[in-house]
């Protein structure tokens, strides 16, 4: 819309984009570091790390192996989930870039290629 020059209509699509932002940020933030384990990654990891230690099986891990394996996937998870953050955070970084250059700028600065017919399926 700000490319367009339509700037009194940003709010359609900055509404809808800012809660889905703020929904997206906090249930990232809440899977790494809520302290139960039940809904934290890293609570997880180090519930499973200290019965591990002590030698102790917490379910639904049968054999220690199994619980390396539950330490190893909250690890795994942890890390995904910062690198969706990251993500998130640079898709969000990029739109306020483009978004206020094309905000300074007299002209449209939004760019379509002209029409062209697809060619019939027989063609292609």
């Amino acid at each position: 819309m700000i490319k367009m020059k339509r700037q009194r209509y940003v709010w359609v699509t900055m509404l809808p984009a800012v809660w889905l932002l703020i929904c997206t940020v906090t249930a990232g933030l809440i899977k790494l570091f809520d302290a139960n384990p039940a809904v934290g990654f890293l609570a997880l990891a180090k519930k499973y790390s200290a019965a591990a230690d002590a030698g102790q099986i917490l379910a639904p891990a049968k054999t220690m192996d199994q619980m390396q394996h539950v330490i190893f996937n909250a690890y795994t998870n942890s890390g995904l989930t910062i690198l969706f953050l990251f993500v998130v955070f640079s898709i969000l970084f990029y739109a306020i870039k483009v978004g206020r250059a094309a905000w300074t700028t007299e002209a449209r600065t939004d760019k379509e290629a002209p029409y062209q017919a697809m060619p019939p399926a027989s063609q292609v």
